[in-house]
């Protein structure tokens, strides 16, 4: 008697994860994504907008100061522009969000509201 009560939180684990245990596995759900569609300003220039236009999915695509577009992805804390180049030894441009701004890695920034 004394062995079935020691083994019956166990039988009872196994009865609660069973169900969980026989369902595929899958990842957790993604996190949320920032929204970034609009315009913003280069280093907060009214002069100097850029855009950025964005899926629910993440992709995106950007339009800089100068009119260049470019498809990249929005990530969590961060944009990924492969066709931008960050300089000549340093393939794709990433930026990261930093509430309302991104910063690059040259140091300029967009911000969402101009200065």
């Amino acid at each position: 008697m004394r062995r079935i009560l020691a083994l019956l939180p166990c039988l009872l684990l196994l009865v609660v994860a069973a169900p969980a245990l026989s369902r595929p596995w899958s990842p957790p759900p993604p996190y949320r994504l920032p929204n970034l569609s609009g315009t913003w300003f280069n280093s907060g220039d009214e002069n100097q907008p850029c855009y950025i236009r964005m899926r629910p999915d993440g992709s995106a695509l950007f339009t800089n100061e100068n009119g260049s577009t470019a498809p990249g992805e929005v990530r969590v804390g961060r944009v990924i522009i492969p066709d931008w180049s960050a300089g000549e030894d340093v393939p794709g441009l990433e930026g990261r969000i930093r509430g309302d701004r991104i910063i690059w890695p040259d140091g300029n920034f967009w911000l969402r509201e101009p200065r």
